[in-house]
């Protein structure tokens, strides 16, 4: 194999793919990146057997071929070589690697493509289309409350239901929830799947590195599988296996019933609980709320700290009291992307619900209250 490339574009190929690489392996191929020509393109791939992503380069193929390369190794060389030069990469019968640049000169052992995993190929013909903008901004309001928890592996994940044309994406860990749907799935595609968040933060990552936003008319194509998605954005290609199990029925979680409501700034209200938050025992500390008449008297103390202020809302029940980790309002409240927020209760044991103020928005995040 021999090819010229430009180093930006290898560089920006090898990053893209480098999610997938395994850092905790038992096999020691899955620590290299394939690298082979296809149809006057250069493609690398990377997988940690859960995950897989392939991307496509342009490139000047002179020899088609394919090996396998340490990729770590390869990315520090990569970093290390002056920018706005091409590269000359070729592979001898041996798989030993010679890269070229300017005055530069490396050579790296690789391995046989054979040795490597095969990625199963994307099957356009089930798949179906979604605004890729849309798609990451319900991706960034859900995964933030999934858990981290390996023994809940379940909740290590977004929950994707789709049904007569709406997508709703579904998170917990438990103590708080996310949900968020839009009408953007086509009308004959009903489905319900766990999507892990590692694919999911991979997604996030690519729509940002191609500077996608929400109204952008960029399509993203998606292939869900009984144990598999796919999702496919210009040059480059993710797919991930499931994760398995049922979901647990999140509906009973979200309050129907809304006795104690107030409406704040959104901007305020989340700056007050952050300043609540410096005072709070490190982890596990609450921020207590207090509602009166016309205020939301905000309190946190810990051994050698205390925080109160006093921040106007719109209320008008009696006094009612309730404690919450300030940390998962934050998270809530960041989320918000209206100028107020509305906040109902029942009882200061029950959930809590955060939305958009006036029923404005499409999502929603559930906060459970901590003891006072």
């Amino acid at each position: 194999m021999k090819i010229n490339i430009s180093k930006e574009e290898l560089a920006r190929g090898v990053q893209t793919i480098q999610s997938a690489l395994s850092s905790r392996t038992t096999l020691p191929i899955l620590l290299n990146f394939l690298l082979e020509t296809e149809d006057k393109k250069v493609k690398v791939i990377s997988t940690d057997l859960e995950m897989g992503v392939k991307h496509y380069i342009k490139a000047e193929i002179e020899t088609d071929g394919s090996i396998t390369i340490p990729a770590k190794k390869f990315a520090d060389i990569l970093h290390s070589l002056p920018e706005s030069q091409d590269i000359e990469l070729s592979v001898d019968a041996g798989g030993k690697i010679s890269l070229k640049c300017g005055r530069s000169r490396f050579g790296i052992v690789g391995s046989p493509k054979s040795e490597y995993p095969v990625l199963p190929e994307f099957n356009k013909a089930t798949s179906f289309e979604m605004p890729a903008g849309i798609v990451a901004g319900m991706i960034k309001k859900t995964i933030f409350a999934a858990s981290s928890d390996e023994t809940r592996h379940v909740l290590n994940g977004v929950f994707w239901a789709a049904r007569k044309g709406t997508l709703e994406m579904v998170s917990t860990d438990g103590r708080r929830l996310a949900v968020c749907a839009k009408k953007i799935v086509p009308k004959d595609k009903e489905f319900s799947v766990i999507v892990p968040t590692k694919v999911l933060s991979e997604l996030l990552r690519l729509i940002t590195l191609l500077e996608i936003e929400e109204n952008d008319d960029e399509k993203i194509l998606v292939a869900v599988t009984e144990n598999q998605i796919t999702f496919q954005l210009k040059d480059t290609t993710i797919l991930s296996r499931l994760v398995g199990g049922a979901f647990p029925n999140y509906d009973q979680v979200i309050p129907t019933k809304r006795e104690v409501v107030f409406t704040a700034s959104t901007k305020d209200l989340l700056a007050v609980t952050k300043r609540a938050s410096l005072c709070a025992v490190d982890r596990g500390g609450s921020v207590k709320y207090a509602l009166k008449k016309g205020a939301l008297h905000v309190t946190a103390s810990s051994q050698n700290n205390e925080f109160n202020e006093d921040l106007a809302v719109e209320y008008g029940g009696s006094e009612f009291s309730v404690a919450f980790n300030p940390q998962f309002v934050v998270d809530a409240l960041k989320h918000v992307d209206t100028d107020t927020v509305s906040v109902a209760m029942t009882s200061p044991v029950n959930p809590a619900l955060f939305e958009p103020a006036g029923g404005e928005g499409d999502y929603k995040f559930v906060v459970m209250p901590m003891r006072l």
